[in-house]
């Protein structure tokens, strides 16, 4: 109901966005609802539920469908914002996007590879009707490294936020009042109680990780990182940067340095170790030092 409710939002949304300024007539709405087999199923789309959808987008994206009375035409009221900074949107619509091509071309569906999230399956849209209603919940954990289970009670899920396929929940505890991140494929079992929070007004989940490469944010103090790439790694990371805060600083004799800040946590460790011979940490040397100790550990396990 919720996930049905979500695509409607964002078929909607995509529909008048894609109208431009000029906007778009409900009944021009009506007609491209009805074509739209996958959702409609053939039906109009009734005056009464647009204006609830309406309502209903602005208070979940907080985006505002307006009409111009004197043309009675629908358009988003503020379009570069929405373009520029809404990436919830952007990803919801581009996801939708994708799957009404694979849904309307069943001969390109072996053709058309896609990788699994299997930890957005279960919980995900739960989790996300608890943040919509600020709801608390109960759930039993198992860490990776624990055999024993855990049981967490009155959690008030603050976000979510997706980091190498596997989908996380961001939620503080009021046991130790503390925020930490829970991988949703590790969750046992998840059920809403009957109490409420108060969401803090100012929160933002990229805010939160804005200085961390992914879903770590411990104790580990953020810092000036420098890194030197090979020709062939450059390429990739000037593309597809490691982390918001990315700047180039010098290129020359076939190697680019980039500077970054952000905490240099396991997750962070283990990406640089991926590169291998590609890329050669700078700066710090407390840093440099932690990857030359798990090079070390490699080349005796690989003796």
């Amino acid at each position: 109901m919720i996930v049905d409710k979500i695509r409607r939002y964002v078929w909607l949304l995509d529909t008048i966005y894609r109208a431009g300024e000029r906007g778009i007539t409900f009944d021009e709405i009506n007609e491209k609802w009805q074509r739209y087999d996958l959702l409609s199923e053939g039906r109009a789309y009734p005056k009464r539920t647009f204006e609830q959808h309406k309502e209903e987008i602005q208070e979940t994206f907080n985006i505002e469908i307006c009409c111009d009375r004197k043309t009675n035409r629908y358009y988003i009221s503020d379009r570069e914002e929405l373009k520029n900074q809404n990436h919830i949107l952007k990803w919801l619509v581009e996801t939708f996007n994708l799957n009404n091509i694979i849904g309307q071309s069943k001969s390109l569906q072996d053709r058309i590879g896609l990788e699994d999230i299997p930890s957005g399956q279960n919980y995900l849209i739960g989790i996300i009707d608890l943040m919509n209603n600020n709801c608390t919940f109960d759930m039993e954990y198992q860490k990776f490294y624990a055999e024993e289970k855990k049981m967490y009670r009155n959690m008030e899920p603050y976000g979510v936020q997706i980091f190498q396929r596997r989908w996380y929940v961001l939620a503080r505890n009021p046991e130790n009042d503390t925020l930490h991140t829970y991988s949703l494929d590790r969750i046992i079992s998840l059920t809403k109680n009957s109490g409420n929070f108060k969401m803090p007004k100012d929160f933002s989940i990229s805010d939160f990780f804005s200085d961390c490469f992914g879903i770590i944010k411990d104790a580990t103090p953020k810092q000036h990182i420098v890194l030197k790439a090979n020709a062939f790694q450059a390429k990739y990371l000037k593309t597809l940067p490691l982390h918001e805060s990315q700047n180039i600083i010098s290129e020359d004799d076939g190697f680019t340095v980039f500077s970054y800040d952000l905490r240099p946590t396991f997750d962070f460790k283990q990406k640089i170790l991926s590169y291998m011979g590609n890329v050669e940490i700078i700066e710090p040397q407390s840093f440099r030092n932690e990857i030359i100790e798990e090079i070390e550990a490699l080349r005796k396990l690989y003796k």
